[in-house]
């Protein structure tokens, strides 16, 4: 291995290193642990799956995370993405997965997204009713390179 391959790796290591110590990296099998209650819901007249969030999740309620996922390609304005525990043809809204395994990002500046999989580094809120937002909601985001 090269002098710079080397130390190519090691600033990575120190810079990951450095982002764990000030946010808490969060896995999809940790967001899994959320079930679901019907309720009629007044304004779609009908009865709507609402989540009932488990001890490991609400952990991380309003804390800084840090998640790896797929980007989905979704055609919204601004600083919105959405991502997914797995590749867009087995996710939410393609395959069997379910809604606990994708989540919006509100990213702080617009930013292009160069690669599927990215990691992105923001606060998460937890979505108890809004049923116009997914589940899972990463506000003042930003791509993690």
């Amino acid at each position: 291995m090269s002098i710079i391959k080397k130390i190519s790796f090691l600033s990575l290591f120190l810079f990951i290193n450095i982002l764990a110590a000030y946010s808490q990296l969060l896995t999809w099998k940790t967001l899994a642990d959320v079930k679901w209650e019907k309720k009629y819901n007044k304004e779609f007249e009908e009865y709507i799956n609402y989540p009932k969030f488990g001890e490991k999740v609400k952990a991380f309620k309003d804390k800084e995370v840090i998640i790896n996922g797929y980007f989905l390609p979704v055609e919204v304005d601004g600083n919105y993405i959405v991502i997914s525990a797995v590749p867009y043809q087995s996710c939410f809204f393609c395959g069997g997965a379910g809604v606990e395994t994708v989540m919006e990002v509100f990213l702080k500046k617009k930013k292009k997204v160069k690669s599927l999989k990215i990691s992105v580094k923001g606060k998460l809120y937890l979505n108890y009713d809004d049923v116009e937002h997914l589940v899972y909601l990463l506000k003042d985001a930003e791509i993690v390179e």
